[in-house]
């Protein structure tokens, strides 16, 4: 297997590696077709198969009043018959009332054998929670017992699923039995109101939705990724699909990072590095792809389901759920997306692809509006020589300004200025790069282009994030202006919550000489990692404390300066500090990550250590910028890494710092 590199980002880890063998799914022995139903060809659009015609498998419904339950109970075990039909026993509960049942360890609902005879692909539960519960289903396929677990969210509503061998073409039989298991350490009580079974026709690997315009394909067995956008008034000889699809870890996808390791969790090695949770749409590292667990199919949208593999662990489900729903609308394709983590695991913060976006070689040139009136047709921004965003981060990050709405980016190829454009509302900063470039057409080759538009933000487990974004394609102007005309189309309000914003302030004045002596400039100090920032009025200083992760960093954005700052002529930094003689350590080094020129975000040659004082008294730390190479071109910002080792606790007072 060879292997390629997958994704890098300095605030979210290192290198993700990318694969290159096919995706497969096991599909059991093969001469046992009992449940086998007709195979689908490879591809398909909505107009020659079946499926759910229906807008969500989370769909809110309101439950019968509980006194219109039947409920008998002896030794333990309930008999209900619910108003929607249903006759199950229930054990397993410590507590009834009426057909609520508080979950124990797990509560386990029992059917006829007759109840549900036929077969069966796909299952709907209408019930109620409250609090999110993971379900077993029990049922018969070739002719075996099978087991498969979901999670429900805490709601009253409807859950959708589909077994597994769905996408082999395999029906069950006789669901037999649900099992009930509590996610979280709360009194969970769980009402079982319906339950119905439906055969559907097995859809093709990739699934297309087609307007005049567009052909959309959906990768139904790498979770339901998008792996083509074909453009038809394009006409460009040999330009076909956009997207590149070469392996799991390419596509446009949700990709979401979190906890590193717990007593739960142990992470995977990709690309020689300790990795982090991190449910990939796709699949694995390892090629193997993530888990269909419902589709809708309505005139001109498709919803997805799926649950994902961990990028970095071999064949390991997440206890997470992506939902898309892609709808062509007109001139522009609209991905509505969602992700809800089961975990119940703290987790970091970190950077978040929204999504992660790769396109064929053959776009060359990345563009973007990097200024501060936004929707007004200023000049746009682009880079037509970008290197491998894994190796070269810092050339490959860029930070937008914190009055620029006009968020959207694109891939185009200069020679015909032609394109593929992606517009995420409320997003910080873009992530974008070249690897192997050679300009190939081709959606299967190893070269790529790729942009993950890029926030700061905390998964929590049971809390969805929900956001929305648009495709369109076209030459530049076009591009713009169909994104223009839609710009208020969501405001991706989620993504400012449980956030860090890594935005370069606006700023009016000077900013080489930052007095914080009256709590003034404040603002200037930005993206604080596991660091808490406030003004202390006693010690006529900033005050900044670290917490408990020990990777504690602040940011000065120069390149917010109303005037670019060349670090020609800023070649030293003065910051006046105190470090108290409470702190825990004995000593302290400090990181400058210096960012000027091509070097947009921090990177490790671009560093300089420097030694700090711990006495309690005021020190002036003076720092010759020009001793590294890097230091040249436009200032675009410094990371301050005050402590490199620290404890919970610790703290340093900067009264100011100076740029000269």
């Amino acid at each position: 297997m060879k292997n390629t590199c997958k994704k890098l980002s300095a605030l979210m880890l290192a290198l993700l590696m990318l694969i290159s063998a096919a995706a497969c799914t096991d599909s059991g022995d093969p001469t046992d077709t009992t449940d086998a139903d007709t195979s689908a060809s490879d591809t398909g659009t909505g107009t020659d198969t079946q499926a759910p015609d229906a807008e969500a498998t989370t769909e809110e419904v309101t439950l019968p009043a509980p006194e219109d339950y039947e409920v008998s109970e002896k030794d333990g075990t309930a008999t209900v018959t619910t108003p929607l039909g249903l006759t199950y026993t229930v054990t397993g509960y410590t507590a009834l009332d009426k057909a609520a049942a508080t979950v124990g360890d797990a509560l386990t609902y029992t059917f006829s054998e007759e109840a549900f005879s036929e077969k069966f692909n796909r299952f709907t539960l209408t019930y109620s929670a409250t609090a999110p519960v993971k379900v077993w289903t029990t049922y018969t396929e070739r002719g075996k017992t099978t087991e498969e677990y979901f999670f429900l969210d805490g709601k009253e509503g409807q859950f959708s699923g589909l077994n597994t061998g769905y996408m082999d073409g395999y029906s069950a039989r006789k669901l037999t039995a649900l099992r009930v298991e509590p996610l979280t350490d709360q009194a969970t009580a769980f009402t079982l109101a319906g339950v119905s079974t439906e055969k559907l026709d097995k859809l093709p690997r990739t699934y297309y939705l087609e307007s005049d315009r567009y052909k959309l394909g959906i990768d139904l067995g790498w979770g339901g990724t998008v792996s083509y956008l074909e453009d038809k008034s394009c006409t460009i000889p040999d330009l076909v699909n956009l997207v590149n699809k070469h392996d799991t870890g390419r596509l446009i996808q949700q990709s979401f990072y979190g906890v590193q390791e717990n007593d739960e969790y142990k992470p995977g090695v990709s690309f020689d590095s300790k990795w982090v949770y991190n449910p990939v749409q796709g699949g694995d590292q390892y090629n193997n792809p993530s888990r269909l667990i419902d589709l809708v199919i309505t005139e001109n949208s498709l919803y997805i389901k799926s649950q994902a593999q961990d990028w970095a662990l071999d064949g390991q489900l997440t206890p997470s759920y992506y939902e898309n729903t892609y709808t062509l609308d007109g001139d522009c394709d609209k991905v509505d997306n969602r992700f809800t983590d089961y975990s119940g695991w703290e987790h970091p913060f970190s950077g978040q692809e929204l999504p992660a976006f790769y396109t064929v070689s053959y776009l060359d040139t990345f563009v973007w509006y990097n200024g501060e009136e936004p929707w007004t047709g200023g000049a746009l921004s682009s880079k037509n020589d970008l290197p491998f965003w894994g190796e070269f981060a810092g050339q490959c990050t860029f930070i937008l300004r914190e009055k620029n709405t006009e968020t959207w980016c694109a891939w185009i190829n200069g020679t015909d200025d032609y394109g593929l454009g992606v517009y995420v509302p409320n997003i910080d900063q873009h992530k974008a790069g070249r690897y192997l470039f050679d300009g190939s057409k081709s959606d299967m080759a190893e070269s790529t282009g790729y942009v993950a538009p890029i926030n700061v933000l905390k998964i929590v487990s049971f809390d969805p994030i929900e956001y929305s974004y648009l495709l369109t394609a076209g030459n530049t102007a076009t591009i713009r202006k169909t994104f223009t005309d839609r710009k208020d189309f969501t405001d991706n309000a989620d993504l400012r919550v449980n956030y860090r914003s890594t935005r370069l302030p606006s700023i009016d004045g000077d900013i080489t000489k930052l007095d914080f002596t009256e709590g003034k400039n404040l603002a200037l100090i930005t993206n604080p990692v596991d660091t808490t920032v406030v003004f202390d009025e006693a010690a006529g200083a900033v005050k900044l404390t670290a917490g408990s992760i020990g990777d504690v960093s602040i940011t000065i954005p120069y390149g917010s300066s109303p005037t670019p700052l060349s670090a020609d002529s800023y070649k030293t930094l003065k910051i006046e500090y105190m470090i108290p003689k409470e702190n825990a350590s004995a000593s302290y080094q400090s990181d400058l990550f210096l960012c000027a020129g091509g070097i947009n975000a921090p990177d490790g040659n671009a560093r300089i250590r420097v030694n700090l004082t711990k006495d309690g008294e005021y020190h002036t730390l003076v720092v010759d910028l020009s001793q590294n190479a890097h230091w040249t071109g436009d200032i675009h910002m410094i990371r301050f890494d005050y402590f490199d080792f620290s404890s919970a606790g610790d703290v340093m007072y900067i009264k100011s710092v100076s740029l000269e």
